[in-house]
């Protein structure tokens, strides 16, 4: 399994819905071209609307990181922000402990 990190969280809703949108495309391609792909943001993110959970970095990152554990490749798409995305630095961080394969996508401006 892949895990696919992204940036989330911005004071902007309607960013963090683009990054959201912008994720989903991504892993859609991946899955097209035949990776098993997981991505939180993807996953959790209507539920998270829908059901009022917490949408920063903090609140999930326990749950994150059991999926990541589960992972064999860890992939970044480098959208806006994701150099300054907690969440993802301390993915990678966790990552590179475990050995876990690291790979890093262009994304878009969101």
């Amino acid at each position: 399994m892949i895990y696919i990190a992204s940036p989330y969280t911005h004071k902007n809703k309607k960013v963090m819905q683009n990054r959201y949108e912008a994720v989903c495309a991504f892993c859609a391609q991946a899955t097209l071209t035949e990776n098993f792909v997981y991505s939180p943001i993807a996953h959790w993110h209507p539920i998270a609307i829908k059901h009022l959970l917490p949408r920063n970095a903090e609140w999930w990152k326990e749950y994150n990181e059991h999926f990541l554990a589960l992972a064999s490749e860890f992939w970044v798409l480098k959208l806006g922000g994701w150099m300054e995305s907690e969440g993802i630095l301390r993915e990678v961080k966790f990552a590179k402990a475990r050995g876990i394969k690291i790979s890093k996508f262009k994304g878009g401006s969101y």
